[in-house]
């Protein structure tokens, strides 16, 4: 096992700079998740640790050694791809003991460590088969499986979950999980999931456009993201955003003017805003409460209700064409074109800057 840290890490091929000084330091153990759109730069930086991409500046240190120039092979790394990677040719147990060999690993070492492997991950009866007589699910516990016989300091995973069915994904989330606290190695885990995130991480980083947006357990960005972006990536739903302008102030209220809505309040810090700020209000779906006309904070119309048997959704519309989307506990029998009443949770709503930062203005401490 090893802690991974990149100090100032930029690159740039060419002109063009993709990550722009990445400051970030993975404990000894740790399940850590990099997690952002397309093109924020994640698997440029996992295949930069994992020594596939040359660094253009800074300092990458495995358990506290410079690897700057220290060629893949020889970081004591392990990778698994998106795309499996499996010789087709080779049964499974050649697969998983491929690279063990090239290593020039004493052969009941092989067999042990690929037994072992197979056990674990519960590929055992399936160690005589060819890649193509194998499920999705199962080329991918392979494709772990020939990263765990070598035994490294660190995994790394590379949006490894991509190609499988909804279900299929639930399932290895799960398995990964548990192989991570049977093992207790470092795991570095790239996705663009952040249901994926959420539910494996120990930390989450928020990467976009080269830069860390914010790091932190995945309960912390949920409830306290710093800037609109993490607010709005990190949640399934996603969090609903309105435009609207600072009121009124009172001791650690914020009443906000929002079209069509009457009486928002938000709980803040006042000292950190103004009166005529325009902001951005942010809650989320359970954070919004169906109730009597005169409790209201706006009317809406349902579009669409999505019913999931143990919850239910709500897709509104207020009335200057904004859309939200509402969770409702349990089942329910309001339908498309239906008019209700909500209130938004002052508590937990959130506002943020209407500025390129978005970012979040404080709650009063305490």
């Amino acid at each position: 096992m090893a802690s991974v840290e990149l100090d100032k890490i930029r690159k740039s091929y060419g002109n063009t700079a993709v990550l722009h000084g990445i400051d970030l330091g993975i404990q000894d153990g740790e399940f850590c998740v990099f997690v952002g759109p397309s093109g924020c730069g994640k698997s440029t930086l996992l295949r930069m640790i994992a020594g596939l991409e040359d660094i253009t500046e800074g300092e990458l240190r495995l358990g506290g050694k410079r690897v700057n120039e220290v060629p893949a092979a020889q970081r004591g790394l392990a990778m698994v791809f998106q795309s499996y990677a499996l010789y087709p040719h080779m049964s499974v147990r050649q697969n998983l003991a491929f690279g063990l060999e090239n290593m020039h690993t004493p052969k009941a070492e092989i067999t042990s460590r690929v037994e072992g492997a197979a056990k674990m991950l519960q590929i055992d009866p399936l160690l005589e088969r060819k890649p193509r007589q194998l499920s999705g699910g199962q080329r991918q516990r392979v494709a772990i499986g020939r990263a765990v016989v070598r035994e490294p300091s660190v995994f790394l995973f590379d949006e490894p979950l991509s190609n499988l069915d909804a279900e299929l994904r639930v399932q290895m989330r799960v398995e990964i999980a548990s192989l991570h606290q049977r093992l207790g190695n470092t795991m570095i885990y790239v996705t663009h999931d952040q249901v994926e995130a959420m539910t494996m991480a120990d930390r989450i980083v928020v990467l976009r456009l080269g830069i860390v947006e914010q790091v932190g357990a995945p309960l912390d960005l949920y409830n306290t993201p710093a800037n609109r972006f993490v607010a709005g990536f990190i949640g399934s739903p996603r969090m609903n955003f309105l435009e609207g302008t600072i009121q009124r102030l009172d001791a650690d209220t914020a009443h906000i003017e929002v079209e069509g809505l009457s009486d928002v309040r938000v709980h803040i810090d006042t000292g950190q805003c103004k009166t005529g700020e325009q902001v951005t209000l942010g809650v989320r779906p359970e954070h919004i409460r169906l109730v009597k006309e005169s409790e209201g904070s706006a009317r809406a119309v349902v579009a669409t209700t999505e019913q999931l048997g143990s919850d239910s959704y709500l897709y509104c519309d207020l009335p200057q064409g904004q859309r939200m989307i509402i969770h409702h506990p349990g089942q329910t029998d309001i339908k498309a074109k239906n008019h209700i009443h909500l209130a938004f949770d002052p508590e937990h709503s959130r506002l943020f800057r209407r500025d390129d930062t978005g970012a979040v203005i404080p709650r009063r401490a305490g």
